[in-house]
């Protein structure tokens, strides 16, 4: 037999309460890899790491272009003194000759020098003579010609005799025109002599001496008479002092014209002092 049974449902009641948790569960598969997203700011740098490690050394490079010459360094010390080499066979001797024997100026060096060679020597010695002394010889030379001389122009007058001579540093060789001075120093010359016109020259006539020394006129010592007549006689004269700085030193007393007599020639050549 069927039995029929109406059910009537009621309205749900309320929620219960949540039980507790369960145990979790296996995890699942993993799902595909989501699409890849913005990148993010760039962080700070990091400290810097250690050095790593030197790398193999690189080929050598091309040879750089040559630097400047650097300064010479300090001379080193001498080395030592070689052993002395055997002495050399003995050479043929030696002559030793004087040769010549002058003197020099006062306060100069003793000279000896060797005119010859190393097997022939001639020895040529230059001693200097001694300072003047206060009260000593005097130097005076004093030169006449008492005979008539014609003249020529630019001609030297000839003295014949020495009547005076003292002392080494003036001479004079009796018949010459040139009057020798071996010692620089002040010196003064005292010339004199009587003057004509010769025969055949025009007037007015005049004529000129003049003291040379080695060529060169000395200054103040010049004297000139002017004729106005042709029987007329002149005296001309000049006093000077002048200074000679090298010697030897060659004086002459020069007549710068023609057609004149000179006679009772005279000249006197006195040493006064050293040079200041």
């Amino acid at each position: 037999m069927i039995v029929g049974f109406l059910i009537i449902l009621g309205s749900t009641g309320p929620t219960g309460l949540t039980g507790p948790t369960g145990t979790t569960g296996p995890t699942g598969a993993t799902g595909p890899t989501g699409a890849t997203g913005p990148t993010g700011t760039t962080g700070l740098t990091g400290a810097t790491g250690p050095t790593g490690a030197t790398g193999p050394t690189g080929p050598t490079g091309d040879t750089g272009l040559t630097g400047d010459t650097g300064p010479t360094g300090e001379a080193g010390a001498t080395g030592e003194t070689g052993a002395t080499g055997e002495t050399g066979p003995t050479g043929p001797a030696a002559t030793i000759n004087i040769g010549s024997v002058t003197t020099g100026d006062p306060g100069t060096n003793a000279e000896v020098i060797n005119s010859g060679d190393e097997n022939n020597a001639i020895f040529d010695f230059i001693i200097p003579r001694g300072e003047p002394g206060g009260g000593g010889t005097p130097e005076v030379l004093a030169t006449v010609d008492t005979t008539s001389q014609d003249t020529t122009p630019g001609g030297a007058l000839v003295f014949n005799e020495n009547p005076l001579v003292s002392g080494f540093t003036i001479s004079h060789q009796a018949g010459s025109t040139d009057i020798i001075i071996n010692q620089p120093g002040i010196y003064e010359a005292a010339f004199h002599s009587t003057v004509a016109v010769a025969s055949g020259t025009p007037i007015p006539a005049t004529v000129t001496v003049r003291l040379e020394a080695n060529g060169v006129p000395v200054p103040g010592a010049v004297a000139s008479h002017t004729f106005a007549a042709s029987g007329e006689t002149g005296n001309l004269s000049f006093t000077v002092p002048f200074q000679v700085t090298a010697t030897p030193e060659t004086i002459r007393v020069v007549v710068d014209n023609a057609g004149f007599t000179f006679s009772d020639v005279s000249l006197t050549v006195v040493r006064l002092g050293d040079t200041a």
